[in-house]
């Protein structure tokens, strides 16, 4: 399915890898990333043609003349109809395979499976593979070149609203002109169930099936032409950019005459008028009971290709999980329909593959077949840059065997040999599509079929002797026969009518799909261009004899056998209304029949020609060098975050990138509060090993208010949380490699040289401090100077995520780097470790729960700090600090609203947490804050003391100043003497809560009522006795302390 506009985007995850040192001190969005892996090395080459810069690499070489023909052609086509030249060349972007493909760095993330190509309307670019058959391939190449010449004609700009998807792809579609069944299924079922939208009101998908859009768009257009000829499309888009640039009228009056409701009215009287003749034909409630699942009693909708158990009791059917948002497998009862299993029940990664294969072209093929046994399924699914059979027992769920097929390209629909020794299935290798099979015992490959077509769907006979498949020819799917002794091929259908995969009724009978109607019944030409039906046939091998045993409105294929003892039924997916069903029917007296040689025999094989020919010009083929063409990589995002303290985050990057994505020059920026971020890095990412280069120049800031870390402990009561800002600058550079281990791992090294200079903003605290470490530790904690850092980390991420965040699935990184004391250069050792895991809670709800562990030794060992936002909710902001770090959360997360109309208008779902935290930091040498013992840091006990609280210092009554003891230092004073008993946080700290999140212009915004807590109210009234006018007794100063704590962050959850 082709799928534009899409926005040029930069690679997020090597962009957030790289510009690790130089980011915002709490990330606004926490998440490591999944990887965009290229398993290929290509080595690319531009030729230049009249209208295109052709990028390919040396195994496209073959096909470059046939390429060039049709893009020509396609460019002359669509100008011609919209009277319009481009004024730039195409940059037009050639891969092999869908799974090289798969790989693009244009715009990563837009070349999943099901996605046939893609153009952007920035730079001017097409990609697409070359595995289509010729006349699919010319068509392909016409439809996102249409996009090009729409994205010309309405400008796409930074601010300006697009023109409605409908359009764009309508368009693209009408220009292709072509109607496959299956979408010309969906206008006439539209059409005829009274279901058609107002186009003109029609915006994005608007809930419906996404084919849908493309195909009333591609209606509207042909109604446009009909009633206005092909200069009213082409008033109609110029129109059109007139209203989305703005000062224009309306496109509807301007360039057709009619107001919008007035176009809305007359195009549905079209699509009525046009499907007239197919209103009486039959619908799914004529075949007896719908077996696919019930939508309203289950998170199953739709079923989009069916296989019975060889028992005939048990259906597996391919279907939409509307709680995982994935493909399922599920089986039901052939008799009622009720779901009995899932075979593929949770996500796909925990199955241990990326999700099960998504057919595009070929969709009402088969997807998947039972073992002569009926205790096993076959099925591929996606795994890495191949697909891998699976092979799974239906009884246990358990996956037996797990079969790569690294030698072959997309392969799909497999099928069981009757002794269940083999599968064939249907693959492609250098582009060209064959039935291979796979001894299952062995392993090996074989290539049956070894020819030129695009072959597909391949069925054994019941005597396991020959196979069946369908094969391209001539622009039409045809049934052929291959003897697996002789490997002679026999053509067994014929005619411009489609097939799709036979199913054996018995040893001499099969039954298929078909879009061929009764040949003794000639169709008027736009009855039988509106048509296009697929419906149940059955071919008698031994006579030729062809049966019709169905005459839908919508369409009915996926065809398949239920055994039902001496006699049988067909099983097939039927669409009406907007959604796909199963139904089943009985052979009885058939509709029509008819002979094979009625529709024709074996003649002369037409291949695809282009209307122009090209022949290749070597002095317009090159060698892509290195930084050729680089542009700004689309509009630069911006970055908003506002932390519970307050300080406002902002960010933003700027991304020049040349025509594959693949080099990247970035300039990022970014500010918290009026600290300042910026790095200049270079980024490689046309090869597996990814590696950047980069330049930064960072200042954060931090609270330094640790009384006997940083200044002597007396000092506490005088500096305040503002006068202890202090910052950290940091300059240097770094080299950084990522390797990608799969998608979800990898490994990050680097390497580099910085500079850092540690301060406190004010300088008498500055001068204070300087004096106490000096004093207590022979040098300075905090840092100037210059060190060599060499790191190395692993990451792994599973996370499901939906727009919320995190739903299910586990996250971590694992790093270590070290500074070397090499001459002067500062020296350390780093170990940190963070790591999440989600287990999700019905269908939105999530248990969240993190640890961090951070540890750095040496003469200079680097500190962490954290607190306030998802951190550790309840304290300030950046309140702990220390190169000893630990803190883990949990948090509770369900959904409240789904959505909010609000005055502003929508805004996103209203979901609600509760979360617990707790953590603690601390350096080696510093002293507890216990104000019962001077010894070190403890996080908690359970041991009984006998504490004086510190409730202020000594005051000169005549002064008003504090009084100083001989060294110079504010005297103290004490209350009296407590018992504390019982398990309690001594340095460590904790918190608790409750909290609300939304979205508003994109960006999560969270209101949190915090309670802080050490688990012992006595040991609080000790350890805050003073603070908050807490009385010099020191009873009840908890409660003070412990009081609800609100505040509004804006920013993602862990």
């Amino acid at each position: 399915m082709p799928l534009s506009p899409i926005a040029t985007v930069a690679c997020a995850l090597l962009v957030a890898g790289f510009a690790r040192v130089a980011t915002a001190q709490t990330s606004m969005v926490p998440y490591f990333g999944k990887n965009n892996i290229h398993y290929d090395k290509f080595e690319w080459h531009i030729y230049t043609t009249d209208h295109f810069e052709i990028y390919y690499y040396p195994e496209i070489k073959p096909h470059l003349e046939r390429v060039a023909g049709y893009a020509e052609s396609a460019y002359q086509q669509v100008s011609a109809d919209l009277k319009h030249d481009l004024s730039f060349k195409v940059q037009l972007i050639l891969f092999k395979t869908h799974s090289e493909f798969e790989q693009q760095n244009v715009a990563p993330g837009a070349a999943d499976e099901g996605v046939g190509a893609f153009a952007e309307p920035i730079r001017q670019r097409m990609v697409m593979p070359l595995d289509d058959p010729p006349d699919l391939l010319y068509g392909l190449i016409v439809h996102e070149l249409t996009h090009q010449f729409e994205f010309d004609i309405i400008p796409q700009g930074l601010v300006r609203r697009s023109a409605p998807l409908w359009v764009n792809e309508g368009l693209s579609d009408y220009e292709r002109g072509l109607w496959s069944p299956i979408d010309l299924m969906t206008v006439r079922d539209a059409a005829v169930a009274d279901i058609v939208p107002k186009m003109s009101e029609l915006e994005g998908y608007a809930g419906n099936n996404p084919r849908l859009i493309y195909n009333l768009g591609h209606a509207v257009f042909e109604f446009i032409e009909a009633k206005f000829g092909k200069e009213g499309i082409r008033q109609f888009l110029f129109s059109l950019r007139k209203s989305v640039i703005g000062g224009g009228e309306d496109a509807y009056e301007e360039a057709l005459k009619m107001k919008k409701d007035e176009f809305d009215q007359a195009f549905e009287r079209y699509l009525k008028d046009r499907f007239k003749p197919f209103r009486d034909k039959e619908r799914p409630a004529d075949y007896g009971r719908d077996l696919s699942p019930n939508k309203e009693k289950t998170n199953y909708a739709e079923a989009l290709s069916i296989a019975p158990s060889p028992s005939g009791d048990l259906i597996a059917a391919v279907t939409v999980n509307r709680k995982d948002r994935e493909i399922d497998i599920i089986l039901l009862s052939s008799k009622d329909g009720s779901v009995v299993r899932n075979l593929t029940g949770g996500f796909d990664k925990d199955m241990g593959f990326d999700h099960i294969v998504q057919y595009g072209e070929r969709f009402e093929f088969p997807w998947m077949s039972w073992a002569p046994k009926g205790d096993r399924l076959a099925y591929f699914v996606r795994t890495e840059k191949e697909r891998t059979l699976i092979i799974q027992n239906v009884l246990t769920r358990k996956i037996e065997e797990r079969i790569p097929l690294k030698d072959v390209d997309e392969p799909e629909s497999p099928n069981f040999s009757p002794d269940g020794r083999t599968i064939a299935f249907a693959a492609l290798k250098g582009g060209v599509g064959d039935i291979y099979t796979v001894d299952l015992g062995t392993k090996a490959l074989t290539n049956l079929t070894s020819d030129a077509f695009a072959d597909a769907g391949p069925v054994y006979s019941p005597d396991g002797k020959y196979l069946l498949y369908n094969a391209r020819v001539s622009g039409n799917q045809k049934l052929f026969r291959l003897d697996l002794d002789t490997k002679k091929k026999t053509q067994i259908t014929f005619g411009t009518q489609d097939e799709t995969a036979a199913q054996f009724v018995d040893d001499h009978t099969i039954v298929f799909s078909s879009t061929a109607t009764d040949p003794a019944v000639p169709l008027e030409p736009e009855v039988a261009k509106n048509g296009n039906i697929y419906n149940i046939w059955t071919l008698d091998l031994k006579t030729g004899e062809l049966r019709e045993y169905s005459d839908a409105l919508g369409g009915n294929w996926s065809t398949v056998v239920l055994n039902e003892g001496k006699t049988s039924r067909i099983a097939f997916v039927s669409y009406y209304k907007g959604e796909y069903g199963i139904h089943t029917l009985e052979r009885k007296e058939p509709l029509h029949t008819a002979a094979t040689s009625d529709f024709g025999a074996p003649g002369p094989i037409i291949d695809f020609q282009a209307p122009l020919q090209h022949t290749l010009v070597q002095a317009n083929d090159r060698k892509k060098g290195t930084f050729e063409k680089m542009f700004l990589e689309g509009r630069p995002p911006v970055n908003v975050g506002v932390t519970s303290n307050g300080d406002i985050f902002g960010g933003t990057q700027v991304s020049f990138g040349d025509v594959l994505g693949d080099k990247q020059f970035n300039f990022y920026a970014a500010s918290i509060s009026q600290y300042r971020t910026m790095a200049l890095s270079y980024v490689d990412l046309s090869r597996r090993f990814q590696y950047a280069v980069q330049g930064y120049s960072q200042t954060q800031f931090f609270y330094g208010s640790l009384g006997g870390v940083f200044y002597d402990p007396s000092y506490s009561p005088f500096i305040s949380r503002d006068l202890s800002i202090a910052t950290r600058t940091i300059r240097g550079g770094s080299v950084i490699g990522i390797y990608p281990l799969n998608r979800f791992n990898r490994l990050e090294l680097s390497a580099g040289v910085l500079n850092l200079d540690e301060q406190y903003n004010d300088p008498s605290v500055q001068q204070v401090a300087e004096q106490y470490q000096t004093q207590a530790y022979g040098q300075s904690v905090f840092r100037n100077g210059t060190m060599a850092p060499l790191g190395a980390a692993f990451v792994s991420e599973t996370t499901v995520f939906r727009e919320f965040g995190p739903l299910a699935g586990s996250t971590m990184r694992l790093a270590y780097d070290i500074a070397p004391p090499v001459g002067s250069l500062l020296s350390r050792q780093t170990f940190d470790a963070d790591v999440r895991h989600y287990t999700r809670i019905g269908t939105t709800g999530l248990l969240a729960t993190r640890f961090r562990g951070f540890k750095s030794t040496g003469d200079f060992p680097d500190f962490l700090y954290f607190g306030g936002n998802s951190e550790l909710r309840g304290y300030d902001y950046l309140e702990f600090a220390g190169q000893n770090t630990v803190f883990a959360n949990a948090e509770l997360r369900f959904p409240l609203i789904e959505a909010a109309l609000t005055p502003i208008g929508v805004i996103g779902g209203i979901r609600g947490v509760f979360f617990a935290g707790i953590g603690g930091a601390w350096f080696n040498n510093q002293p507890s804050s216990d104000p019962c013992t001077s010894s070190g840091y403890k996080f908690m006990t359970s041991d009984a003391e006998t504490c004086r609280a510190v409730t202020g210092y000594q005051i000169n009554p005549f002064t008003g100043a504090a009084v100083l003891d001989a060294t110079g230092l504010p005297i103290l004073t004490y209350g009296p003497p407590q018992t504390i008993n019982g398990f309690r946080l001594k340095d460590g700290r904790a918190s608790y809560g409750l909290g609300l999140e939304t979205f508003a212009l994109g960006f999560p915004i969270h209101f949190d009522w915090s309670w802080r807590t050490t688990f012992n109210a006595a040991w609080e009234d000790v350890v805050f006795a003073g603070q908050n006018g807490c009385s010099i007794t020191g009873q009840g100063c908890s409660d003070a302390w412990r009081k609800p704590r609100f505040a509004v962050w804006i920013g993602y959850d862990f």
